[in-house]
């Protein structure tokens, strides 16, 4: 599509949308619950898990929750330690390293329900179709806020080098200075002598804009004429299908040529499109507590009437955008304080494209043992039973 037909397409669904989100949802602001129950208090990265919860607490402003918005894995651990955190919205190894790293041990997961969204964006000119195209490259791998360095994403990436024959467990790192639309950032460059790649640490918004410009990075040897642009950027959507429309409106095709998800055969538990990748723990000490109880279930059930309306309304355009500014709204509101921004447009297409996919039709029970062993194989090490037990 020609790039001034797409900004116009943008403009009229934004509008549609406005329109929609009018009759569909009333956006609760953070200082708005006044519900008589004790809300429980959910941090969360802005992870895919986490727009569900936006959009429920969007459609009732009492809902007994508490987000606790954090940028990073470091956000995580303090928010338990010392903020009186209850739950966590995040990946499943995540939260399984949670319980392993002896943070919160009585962290238990509830529901998966986040499916699929990680890809390898990469040039459609360079025509990339497995992970062993890009041996030697300039490659980028982003938090949603942080440098994504040692982090879910990364742990994830690591584990499809491993499944590609391909050794993690070695690398070298260095510091390097690039440029992104004109700032300087400094950023940690980690090289893997298994496949030669050269993985670029830094938040996604900056990887977006060097991807697409293209730039050329730097790689510490200071010889210019070795540096080359990324070749391409590990990334979760929405925020890849984002990339990729804001790269076809400045003229650069980008494709997800690697589906992250197909990488992990041999599970059973669920298609091979897809993979066990977040949804939401408590602790214990909250499940256990029968005065929680009716906040616990209350909380449970918009969570997950949320996630199944958003894949009700793939078919219906103006249902699915107004539901998409509700939770680009709560993104604003929580996540703004971090630089972030998603709008309801890119929301829409994720979800509509097929390629951002909750679910509500699993137990953590059905999925066992292959979810135990999944989150073995990113992590390194079986995660407590403790964390699977059923509810």
């Amino acid at each position: 599509m020609h790039p001034s037909r797409l900004r116009k397409l943008l403009s009229t669904l934004i509008a549609g949308a406005a329109l929609s989100a009018l009759t569909t949802v009333a956006v609760a602001m953070p200082s708005a619950v006044t519900s008589p129950l004790q809300p429980i208090r959910i941090v969360s990265t802005p992870n895919p898990s986490v727009l569900p919860l936006l959009l429920a607490m969007a459609r009732d402003p009492n809902l007994p929750v508490q987000l606790m918005p954090v940028g990073s894995g470091a956000g995580i651990n303090d928010a338990f330690a010392s903020q009186g955190a209850e739950g966590l919205l995040a990946m499943t190894w995540v939260a399984a390293s949670e319980v392993t790293n002896g943070v919160v041990p009585d962290l238990k997961l509830v529901t998966v329900n986040f499916w699929r969204g990680f890809f390898e964006l990469t040039p459609s000119a360079n025509h990339i179709a497995n992970l062993s195209d890009l041996t030697g490259k300039n490659l980028l791998l982003s938090g949603p806020v942080g440098s994504g360095r040692d982090s879910g994403p990364d742990i994830l990436f690591k584990a499809m080098m491993k499944r590609e024959g391909y050794d993690p467990s070695t690398y070298s790192e260095n510091t390097v200075t690039i440029n992104v639309g004109g700032s300087s950032l400094s950023v940690i460059r980690r090289v893997y002598p298994s496949g030669d790649f050269r993985v670029y640490y830094m938040p996604a918004m900056a990887a977006a804009k060097v991807l697409i410009s293209q730039t050329v990075l730097d790689d510490g040897d200071g010889v210019t004429s070795n540096d080359q642009p990324a070749s391409g950027s590990f990334m979760v959507d929405p925020a890849a299908t984002g990339i990729v429309m804001n790269g076809t409106m400045q003229g650069l095709s980008l494709t997800k040529s690697i589906d992250v998800q197909q990488e992990f055969s041999g599970y059973r538990a669920w298609p091979a499109n897809e993979l066990p990748l977040g949804g939401l723990s408590l602790r214990a000490s909250v499940l256990n507590d029968p005065s929680r109880a009716a906040e616990v279930q209350q909380v449970r059930m918009a969570y997950e009437k949320a996630a199944s309306d958003l894949m009700a309304a793939r078919g219906h355009p103006l249902v699915m955008l107004g539901l998409a500014s509700a939770i680009s709204q709560g993104i604003t509101t929580y996540y703004q304080q971090y630089g972030l921004s998603l709008p309801a447009p890119v929301i829409a297409a994720a979800i509509r494209n097929g390629d951002l996919v909750y679910r509500t039709d699993t137990t953590v029970d059905s999925l066992m043992p292959d979810l135990v062993d999944f989150d073995t194989e990113l992590l390194g090490s079986k995660p407590p039973e403790s964390f699977y037990l059923p509810r």
